[in-house]
């Protein structure tokens, strides 16, 4: 699957000013499209 980003410059996001996270808050696809693969930022015990 693949996307096309208007604020994508390589992998740096221009909208959030960092690095390309899809899906984390601000991101245009915030809330549009689920990352089952993504990390969640909880840490596995």
């Amino acid at each position: 699957m693949s996307y096309e980003c208007k604020n994508l410059s390589g992998t740096f996001c221009l909208k959030r000013n960092k690095e390309c996270d899809p899906g984390a808050k601000g991101c245009v696809l915030e809330g549009k499209f689920s990352f089952p693969l993504k990390e969640n930022g909880k840490k596995k015990k």
